[in-house]
């Protein structure tokens, strides 16, 4: 295989048509199992071999592990091609350009749920790490809807002073997250 694609890296087509065919069924495999709004089957498939291509062009001769790579390269360029797609479809540049009936009967895609589930897992997990008092803040103010003035009538600090640590508590958050 290392010599086929020394060939090939060198431009000899008959040895980058002997490689994309080694690699044909498997291209098909993967490429069946995504549905990219925009995409078809065949244009999959299309991104496959060119993920080849590319293999071959970035594979270092003397790794003797080209099978490998390949195959790597195949899966995560299609995931690449989702993911960019996924990012493509959430970007809204104004308001105007929405259309409230589609927003309506707008169902949520698994990709959706998956990303929402790890956000809320980062969430749990950046809580945690707040100070009982900081967390405590937020709750009221986020979950329970408190205004910081009602925070502040009940106990003995000042509404500024949970401004402070609510502001610090989110900037502790971001950072985390």
């Amino acid at each position: 295989m290392e010599k086929l694609v020394e060939k090939a890296k060198n431009g000899d087509s008959k040895a980058t048509e002997l490689i994309i065919g080694k690699f044909k069924y498997l291209i098909f495999k993967e490429s069946l199992k995504y549905h990219i709004p925009g995409y078809t089957t065949e244009d999959l498939i299309q991104h496959g071999y060119l993920s080849v291509i590319k293999a071959i062009a970035l594979y270092k001769l003397g790794s003797k592990s080209f099978n490998g790579y390949c195959i790597n390269a195949i899966k995560m360029n299609l995931k690449a091609l989702l993911k960019g797609e996924i990012k493509h479809f959430r970007e809204v540049p104004s308001i105007d350009m929405i259309d409230f009936d589609a927003q309506e009967h707008y169902e949520f895609t698994l990709e959706d749920e998956v990303i929402a589930y790890d956000e809320v897992e980062k969430l749990y997990v950046a809580l945690n790490t707040l100070e009982p008092f900081e967390r405590y803040i937020l709750e009221r103010f986020y979950i329970m809807g408190h205004s910081l003035t009602e925070i502040a009538a009940t106990t003995d600090k000042s509404y500024y002073q949970y401004s402070r640590i609510k502001k610090k508590a989110l900037e502790k958050l971001k950072a985390i997250m």
